[in-house]
């Protein structure tokens, strides 16, 4: 092993300790307040999150209906929502945060998992509202959960579970890179959110996690088909082979920088260079990225998602440690920047901000939609702020200087 450090549920997992004052001299300026920071991710984690916890069963609630004033009942929200009890548990050595993230690991594998012993894709996650469908996407969050429990408990059954999991990525692969498996037409399905990063994330860590090279394969594989799929703009249009969204882009960005650091093969860093140059190129003065564009650069759907944001610009944040180019820590701070903008702190001009449902609640549209707001949502938002204030505290106050020099020259 290289000790390069694949994982992507905390900071932890890149090897960052938490970020201290006397750590991040230079940026305050930039508007990173490193205590402001720190506090809107414990309220969004132990205030806003721990509301959705539902004792029994033993998981997150789905969306909250800000407006209505409900929740749904848990869903696939639990694939994403644990990490938050997990980059906690690393952050502040909350062993109940820990053991929450365990149990929604069971609920899930409980619920949603194709478990039988003659299933074909054992190991599975079905869509919770399809359950005909077995998805890859889905598949590959419970690996990466699943690892990430393992290496933070030791038990073994989360190891079976993330390599049962990773199996059924297999398949995937030999079955010319499916995106789910219909159980009711009994064939895999190609079209779909190809989302072939979080299946190298879910390799790469496997491969770290175990040190069994077959899972190395399996990433360097897909990783040669991913360089199939990038269009000539730089960028990556996922859903149908015709739609860029928000959704499948931070962790194909981060697959991309993972395998040009494993491998120190060009056209890894080629590839992750021209689409963070495409979400350059494409980013609101806001900060913010719109939900879907097709390959012809014709917005289709100009709403923002705004959890989005926060898990782009961790990606960004790995390609800059890659490659110490500036712009991409710009446009991960201009990112952050939007993200914020996005939670309902007291005070704050966000509708329903006087209820406890909503307050240090993140919403999962903007505008608004149907004012829900979900666990996912703001999981990306909470590892986002650690990551951001973890990661930049690494760096040489000198790194502040081409950053200001850049923003001169766009002011002028």
């Amino acid at each position: 092993m290289n000790g390069l450090m694949y994982g992507i549920i905390s900071p932890r997992d890149w090897g960052l300790a938490p970020a201290t004052e006397a750590r991040i001299p230079g940026w305050i300026e930039r508007g990173v307040a490193l205590d402001e920071w720190e506090e809107r991710a414990r309220k969004a984690t132990y205030h806003w999150l721990m509301r959705n916890w539902r004792e029994q069963p033993g998981a997150f609630a789905g969306h909250c209906k800000v407006e209505d004033g409900c929740y749904e009942e848990p869903q696939l929200t639990n694939l994403i929502a644990p990490w938050q009890c997990i980059a906690a548990y690393d952050r502040y050595g909350d062993e109940e945060m820990l053991q929450r993230a365990v149990r929604v690991s069971n609920w899930v594998h409980r619920s949603l998992v194709e478990s039988h012993p003659m299933s074909m894709v054992l190991g599975g996650v079905r869509d919770a509202w399809c359950p005909d469908e077995v998805w890859v996407k889905f598949t590959a969050e419970f690996v990466l959960m699943n690892a990430g429990l393992y290496v933070r408990t030791q038990e073994r059954q989360h190891l079976r579970r993330a390599i049962e999991g990773a199996r059924f990525l297999v398949q995937a692969e030999l079955h010319d890179h499916a995106t789910k498996y219909d159980k009711k037409q009994q064939r895999w399905i190609a079209e779909g959110w190809q989302s072939f990063g979080r299946v190298i994330e879910a390799h790469l860590y496997l491969y770290e996690v175990t040190q069994d090279s077959q899972w190395l394969e399996r990433a360097l594989a897909w990783g040669e088909y991913a360089l199939t799929l990038q269009a000539p703009d730089g960028g990556f249009y996922l859903i149908n082979n015709e739609y860029y969204n928000t959704d499948l882009a931070a962790d194909e960005l981060r697959a991309l920088t993972f395998l040009y650091e494993q491998t120190h093969l060009p056209q890894y860093l080629r590839a992750a260079r021209r689409f963070a140059d495409w979400h350059i190129a494409h980013q609101r003065p806001d900060g913010a990225w719109i939900l879907t564009i097709d390959r012809f650069a014709n917005p289709v759907s100009e709403y923002v998602g705004p959890g989005d944001m926060p898990n782009i610009a961790i990606a960004l944040f790995r390609l800059h440690r890659a490659t110490h180019e500036p712009r991409y820590l710009e446009s991960a701070l201009q990112a952050m920047g939007y993200a914020l903008t996005q939670q309902v702190i007291p005070g704050s001009a966000h509708p329903y901000s006087d209820r406890e449902d909503a307050l240090w609640g993140y919403w999962s549209w903007d505008p608004y939609y149907d004012y829900s707001m979900s666990g996912d949502q703001i999981t990306h938002f909470a590892r986002g702020l650690w990551f951001a204030v973890d990661y930049l505290s690494t760096l040489d106050p000198a790194q502040v200087a081409p950053l200001a020099a850049r923003q001169e020259r766009k002011a002028a």
